[in-house]
């Protein structure tokens, strides 16, 4: 299996990457990475610049009507943003990456899995590698609820299928109401300094369905087929009537989330701001339908288990997986970016003729549709390569919520059906392969500014002696009118040992005595640039 990922783990390897890609914004300001001792060259958003991350946990993003269980009742929508941490950070509006879980539309456990929330494993890997990159990310929790449970044809059909798609229809007015808030705090608090103007929205399996609808449902019609009307009359409380849509946005509200009735919808989420969204990713999603694509909707990139059995790869059906039972058909991630690629959509990066190994490898897999990588396993029929889970913390998980413990052991069973060799080193092999394939994308769309010097300085306007050092180290500016700002030195794990602020001098001056020997970064804030060395303490 592991050997359908690519990874960087070579300089060689690296350099070829940078200088056969065609990132015409990046070549003009970045050199190839260097192979002079104490250098340490990177480019921001394509590779991990900051020593660290930070997080401000449950964020409330707005609040709507939840119809998880009993009555309807208003629930706080909320997130985690992840920013970079460790040293300064010279961009004041950073892009922003908005991710969405997995879990079938319904809570851990219940889901009958051990994922399914904003703090699964992966999430949080993914969240805090794109903050580590210069990202601002946030992971999201959205609204959950469907009735997989209605068993067998007729009208016990019509509420899977009218449920889950309204599942997805509140999901989609959730981010909405998300990237809402973070272009209404950008314009007032600004808390978390983001660029409104560059928008990421990515999913991972229910997570991605939500991703891919975002983009692409826009017009009444849409939820208005043949395959989203009911076939029969549907009583209480799901009140479907014979020839009628599931998702009554008189009833629910629009796609952006105003409107409707206020018993089962609030209209006041961050209203005045504006949905756009500028890049869209999906991990093992589906569209519900692949006529909602249109020329215009934004450029989409897609990660996908050729023989996932949750989202077909494809064109296929969704399956509730504990009953066998057929809900919808759905496009999958090939169909998906297949006609990106038709309509143009994928433009952006399509003529940017990466060759890097990822694109190499998913280019031999994906048709020549650039965007798409596919992943293909032995076992053949496997979900979420990218997840892990814990046993014993499954089971204390479902306990939590009222299951024994030997539902939760049953539950950590069902997952390994469908990653039979989960682990967490298999699961980051993947997650790098997504971060390879993905990122450079991004950027290439985004134009994302990428020019943060991480060299040896000498040539980017600063000079640094001594290296080796025992007592102090000096910092002087090359230029007459750049001026260093800040200076500060951390460890490899991003800890800062010595640092000066405001200080408006063309030199500077740390000193060292009592840190202890080994390794340290350098950073160097001026007011025209941001650089990186790494010293050595002896």
């Amino acid at each position: 299996m592991l050997s359908a990922l690519i990874i960087f783990t070579s300089l060689t390897t690296s350099i070829q990457f940078i200088m056969n890609t065609k990132l015409k914004p990046i070549i003009l300001l970045l050199i190839a990475f260097s192979i002079i001792p104490g250098v340490i060259h990177a480019q921001r958003f394509l590779s991990e610049i900051f020593p660290s991350h930070q997080v401000t946990q449950n964020v409330i993003y707005g609040n709507n009507i939840s119809v998880l269980t009993g009555s309807p009742m208003a629930q706080d929508l909320t997130m985690d943003v992840y920013e970079p941490a460790g040293m300064p950070d010279p961009l004041q509006q950073r892009p922003l990456i908005i991710l969405m879980h997995t879990g079938s539309f319904l809570p851990t456990y219940i889901n009958q899995q051990p994922t399914g929330s904003r703090r699964d494993s992966t999430i949080v890997e993914m969240c805090s590698r794109f903050a580590r990159r210069g990202y601002v990310t946030a992971a999201m929790s959205y609204r959950l609820g469907w009735n997989p449970a209605a068993t067998g044809g007729g009208a016990n059909e019509d509420i899977r299928r009218g449920t889950l798609l309204t599942a997805v229809y509140r999901s989609i007015q959730d981010a909405k109401a998300c990237v809402r808030f973070m272009k209404k705090d950008a314009a007032t608090a600004n808390q978390f300094k983001i660029d409104s103007t560059n928008i990421v929205l990515g999913g991972i399996g229910s997570g991605g369905y939500t991703a891919l609808a975002y983009a692409t449902l826009n017009l009444p019609g849409e939820i208005t087929l043949p395959k989203f009307l009911s076939n029969n009359n549907v009583g209480a409380p799901y009140n479907y009537v014979a020839g009628g849509p599931y998702v009554n946005p008189g009833i629910q509200g629009d796609y952006d989330g105003y409107g409707g009735n206020a018993a089962l919808n609030n209209p006041n989420n961050s209203v005045g701001h504006s949905n756009n969204i500028q890049f869209v990713f999906n991990m093992g999603g589906a569209i519900g339908d692949s006529s909602w694509m249109a020329a215009g909707d934004a450029p989409m990139v897609a990660l996908h288990v050729v023989g996932d059995p949750f989202a077909p790869f494809g064109y296929g059906p969704v399956i509730v997986p504990t009953t066998g039972d057929y809900v919808v058909d759905v496009s999958g991630s090939s169909d998906v970016v297949r006609l990106a690629t038709q309509f143009g959509n994928n433009n952006c990066f399509n003529s940017a003729g990466f060759t890097d190994p990822f694109t190499v490898k998913a280019n031999t897999l994906n048709n020549g549709y650039d965007g798409l990588y596919p992943f293909v396993t032995n076992p053949a029929v496997q979900a979420g390569p990218w997840e892990w889970f814990d046993s014993v913390a499954t089971v204390q998980g479902a306990q939590a919520v009222g299951m024994t413990a030997q539902q939760g052991a049953q539950i950590y069973s069902n997952a390994l059906l469908t990653n039979p060799d989960m682990s967490k080193t298999k699961a980051l092999a993947y997650i790098d392969t997504v971060m390879g394939y993905l990122n450079p994308r991004i950027v290439y769309c985004l134009n994302l500014p990428t020019g943060i010097h991480e060299n040896n300085l000498s040539g980017f306007g600063f000079e640094v002696f001594p290296n080796p050092a025992s007592d102090a180290i000096q910092i002087s500016s090359l230029s007459s009118t750049d001026r260093i700002r800040s200076v500060n030195l951390t460890d490899l794990n991003g800890k800062i040992v010595s640092e000066s602020d405001n200080l408006n001098s063309a030199k500077a001056e740390i000193g060292i005595k009592g840190i202890s020997k080994g390794v340290y970064l350098l950073k160097i804030v001026s007011s025209g640039d941001l650089a990186v060395r790494k010293i050595i303490i002896n």
